[in-house]
């Protein structure tokens, strides 16, 4: 069988035809939500305005701080949370029922629920794009109502700023602390570090004294060379020539005749003397009586043998002269005065030679050592300036440090304790937050409306499925 196609004025009939039963569920329903509402307790809600003051001496933030700083709109969105949900601690809500206790509110003070219950009441909201934090508390009438709620939001918001004004001053004198040591490390850091720089630049030198260090070595290494080519050269010279003058005086000869002088034999002016008195005795002796002739006779031939001898003896005698060659005595001389001046020359030779090496050693040691201490040198030298530009930042973090501490003890023209305001201070307000008669009639009316709709449907739908079931 066909379905049957349903129109809209079926439906209003159809809710024309059971109106009782719709308005009797209306009625029910908002009658029932009504007579709960009015016998649910009054709960009155009191809030105050609190205000997250941003200190006014700031330290440097970094790159990624003063992004997420940006994004957040300025203020530090992660603190202000944390404030938010440090209301809703178990011990921050006894510290505030013990303060009012102690304050005179001992009465209102024993009206409060439990601490749990008052966990899930209290509401502290941060407003989105702003600095602010709403601080809400809604109690019933057994509980205190409005004026306990608005004493227990105060008593937060106080003891809030009191709590944070404490722990302030005591980050503040930790911090300080922490500077004032850590700023004595740095000194005595940056002190040690001019030490060790000092006590390397007197080993070592620096790049001042590396360079005319080197450039003395190198001219000192080369007038040593010079120098050292010179007497090289005046010993070569020396050598060649008295080579050379040894030659000349093995050629030359030693002694040569110097004069030549003729006279007379000495041995046949003897003979010629001897033969003169041989003859003057023979005829003093002719003249004598009584000598006989055998005398005479050993004259005559002594006079003979005279005679003879004077024949074999030559009459004329040369006498030569020799000496030493005045050439040869200069060539001596001038080697004799040539060995000192080897010798001399041969000392600062090996004199020089020794210096050169000495200074090559030198200014070997010098060149090998100039990278390495240049890098140690400016390893030490940027040490000493990464710990200046800390000690600045230190002595910069601990100013503001000071400066802070000395604006946390200064009091303020507003009610501003701890970087916390109160703008707002929660007051009792007569008009309950719930039950709220308007909305939850207006809800029961509509709930009544559907319920009363869907009996009717299914009313109408039962008698159709009896009548077909008869048919």
């Amino acid at each position: 069988m066909p379905q049957q196609e349903e129109h809209l004025r079926d439906y209003l009939q159809l809710i024309r035809k059971h109106d009782f039963t719709i308005c009797l569920s209306i009625l029910l329903v908002v009658g029932t939500a009504l007579i709960i509402s009015l016998r649910l307790p009054k709960t009155y809600a009191a809030s105050t305005l609190i205000l997250f003051v941003q200190p006014s001496a700031t330290s440097s933030l970094s790159s990624a701080n003063l992004f997420q700083n940006v994004l957040s709109g300025g203020t530090d969105r992660r603190e202000m949370e944390t404030i938010s949900t440090r209301f809703s601690t178990e011990s921050m809500l006894n510290a505030a029922i013990e303060n009012l206790e102690e304050n005179g509110h001992s009465e209102a003070a024993a009206l409060f629920p439990p601490v749990g219950k008052l966990k899930r009441i209290l509401k502290a909201q941060v407003n989105p794009d702003s600095d602010y934090i709403n601080l809400s508390a809604a109690l019933t009438e057994a509980e205190g109502g409005e004026r306990n709620a608005a004493l227990l939001v105060n008593q937060l918001a106080s003891d809030m700023q009191i709590l944070r004004r404490g722990n302030e001053e005591t980050k503040l004198r930790k911090l300080m602390e922490f500077l004032e040591n850590k700023q004595r490390e740095i000194e005595a850091e940056r002190n040690k570090g001019l030490d060790d720089l000092l006590e390397f630049v007197r080993d070592n030198g620096s790049t001042e004294t590396w360079v005319p260090t080197l450039t003395n070595l190198l001219e000192r290494l080369a007038r040593v060379r010079e120098n050292l080519e010179t007497s090289q050269l005046q010993v070569y010279a020396i050598n060649t020539h008295i080579t050379y003058l040894k030659e000349q005086l093995q050629n030359l000869p030693k002694q040569i005749p110097l004069s030549e002088t003729t006279s007379h034999n000495p041995v046949w002016l003897f003979q010629q003397e001897k033969l003169f008195n041989l003859e003057s005795q023979r005829v003093a002796d002719r003249k004598k009586v009584g000598k006989n002739s055998s005398e005479l006779e050993g004259l005559n031939a002594q006079i003979d043998e005279i005679k003879k001898k004077n024949k074999d003896t030559s009459r004329i005698t040369t006498t030569l002269t020799s000496g030493t060659s005045a050439h040869y005595t200069y060539i001596q001389n001038q080697l004799i005065t040539l060995t000192p001046d080897l010798s001399r020359y041969e000392n600062a030779v090996e004199r020089l030679n020794k210096k050169e090496q000495t200074l090559e050693t030198e200014l070997a040691k010098l060149i090998g050592q100039i990278p390495e201490n240049q890098i140690i040198l400016t390893q030490k030298g940027a040490k000493i300036l990464k710990t200046n530009a800390l000690a600045e930042e230190i002595a910069k973090r601990s100013l503001e440090a000071e400066i802070l501490y000395a604006e946390s003890k200064m009091p303020t023209s507003r009610d501003q304790i701890g970087g916390i305001e109160i703008v707002d201070r929660g007051t009792p307000k007569k008009n309950p937050v719930s039950p709220q008669l308007k909305f939850i009639l207006v809800i029961a009316g509509i709930t009544g409306l559907v319920l009363g709709v869907t009996a009717a449907l299914f009313i109408e739908y039962f008698n159709r499925s009896a009548v077909n079931l008869k048919n």
